[in-house]
This record gives structure tokens, sequence and C-alpha cells, in this order.
């Protein structure tokens, strides 16, 4: 078993790097990083045009190399870690199929360029493995950077009720984060969103609606106690806010931590697919993110 991480040079690929070593040296495991560069089309074209084609290529990737050797120097010899190169078509393709081929506990992406420091902005290949891969899907903020002894702190799982499809998460990140030795926490996100109009129905019902709402989480949490889901001392939590960014943000976060999402019902079996909720989380969140394929 191993983490697999897709880094592509100088789009800010060193914190998906940083967050598969993260998670490799707390499972005790092998890191594989690869990057993608396009697989030639087969149509004949000049012989110059070509030469000059796998120049580019071989450039790309011996600068990728480069860069992925400089970023490890600053982890434990002890963490194994070898650097590939695949080509073909697509990204997403070309790393999924790898995947599947090493038997890779979780694909680890970098977010964009695109964002804010410490913000995740998923990219096309982000987008396509978040929707089609079979292993889980890590991604990381743009400029993050692990703790410094490198080492997972915590997995919070983010739960909306106390489903199946719930149930089976928690079940999962509980078995990680025994592996890695981190803790484990249960979050709930109660999110006033814009369904509510407070001028219309007035405050007293909204906040009415919002009790009831972690009245419920509160149960569910007992719930997950009893049936021996979570052991009675994981910490469990609702956290609400008129939108997204105030429930993240009212919720402490550690260095080293990592946020835990399970995929939507819509989703193919066995396939990563993230809905909405799922979506805005990501895009809120602080820490790296995994989503579990359902």
């Amino acid at each position: 078993m191993t983490i697999l991480v897709g880094y592509v040079p100088g789009e800010g690929g060193a914190g998906g790097v940083q967050l598969g070593a993260m998670l490799a040296e707390s499972l005790h495991t092998d890191l594989v990083v690869a990057t993608v560069v396009p697989r030639p089309w087969t149509t004949p074209s000049p012989a110059k045009v070509d030469a000059e084609f796998v120049a580019w290529t071989d450039n790309v990737v011996e600068r990728a190399h480069a860069e992925v050797t400089e970023y490890m120097q600053i982890y434990p010899p002890q963490l194994r870690w070898r650097f590939t190169r695949l080509d073909h078509r697509t990204a997403s393709s070309a790393l999924l199929s790898y995947a599947q081929e090493i038997d890779a506990d979780a694909l680890v992406v970098s977010s964009t360029g695109d964002g804010q420091p410490g913000q995740i902005v998923v990219g096309s290949t982000a987008d396509s493995l978040l929707h089609r891969s079979t292993v889980p899907v890590g991604i990381s903020p743009r400029g993050y950077r692990s703790p410094k002894d490198g080492l997972l702190k915590r997995v919070t799982v983010a739960t909306a009720a106390a489903g199946s499809a719930d149930v089976s998460v928690i079940q999962r990140a509980r078995e990680l984060s025994d592996r890695m030795d981190a803790e484990l926490r249960v979050v709930t996100f109660a999110v006033r969103g814009g369904a509510m109009y407070p001028p219309l129905v007035g405050i007293s019902t909204e906040d009415a609606v919002v009790d009831q709402w972690k009245s419920q989480a509160t149960e569910a949490h007992r719930q997950l106690v009893m049936d021996g889901v979570i052991d009675s001392r994981t910490p469990c939590m609702v956290a609400s806010g008129r939108g997204w960014r105030e429930a993240v943000d009212a919720v402490d976060w550690l260095d080293g931590e990592v946020l835990f999402i399970g995929s939507t019902r819509e989703g193919l079996l066995a396939r990563v697919f993230i809905g909405t909720r799922a979506t805005k989380l990501i895009r809120h969140s602080p820490v790296p993110v995994i989503v579990l394929p359902r």
C-alpha cells in the first residue's frame, strides 16, 4: 500500500507533496510522486516537431523530479519515496489508472494556484478525481505545509446526520486515526443557508430551526457512541453559522489535521462523488480534505 501524489511543477504542488508525505509517514507506508505529461498524438508529424515535443516533456519531468527531491530533504530517510513519470492524454485518467496499479491508499493533489493562501481551489484534474476515483482523494490548501514533525495530529469527520453513509465514513476515519495514533473528532455543520428568510419568518423561528438541527445532531452523536461506532471519549460538536465560512471558523483547527468527507448517495458504487454541501465545505476548509468513495 502507498500514497500517490500527482505533482505539477511550478504550480503549488509542494502542498500536495507535503500532505502525501504526512499521510505516508503517519501510516508507515511508501510515497510515490507522479508527474503526468501529454502523450504525443499518433498522427505523423515532422521529425523536428516530434523531437521538440519529446524534449519539452523530458524537461517538464526533470524539473518536477528536481523540485520534489528538494522538498523531500526535510523528511527523515526512513520515509521511502520515489518519483515516476506518467505519459497520458489526461492527468486524471493517468493518476486513477496508476493508483489502481500500485494499490494506493489514497490519491493526493494540490489546490490550484488561483486561490488565496490557505484556501482550497479545485482545478480540473482534482474535479475529475472527485467524481471518478475509486480510492480516497486528498486535496491540500494552497501553500500548505505539514507540521514540523511531519505527523498527523487529528482526523475530523464532517457529518450531517446519523445515516448509514455517515456511519461508514466515521468508521473508516476511526480506523485511519487508530493506525496513525491520531485523535478522532466528529463535527456536524449546521449552516443557515439562503433558504431562511428572517424578515419573513422571524429571527426566533430561524433560531428554533437551528436549535432543532443541533439537538438532532447531538442525539446522533450519542447514538454513535451507543452503537460502538466511536469511543465515548471522542469529541463531538455541532458548528453553526450564517454561511459556511462562519460555521467552519466556529471550529478550532490544529496544525497537522485533516478533514474527512464522505461521498453523496448520487455517486456511482465504490466511486467518489461529491455534492453541493461537500463542495462548499471543501472550498472553506482551512485544512487538507480527504474525500472517501462510497
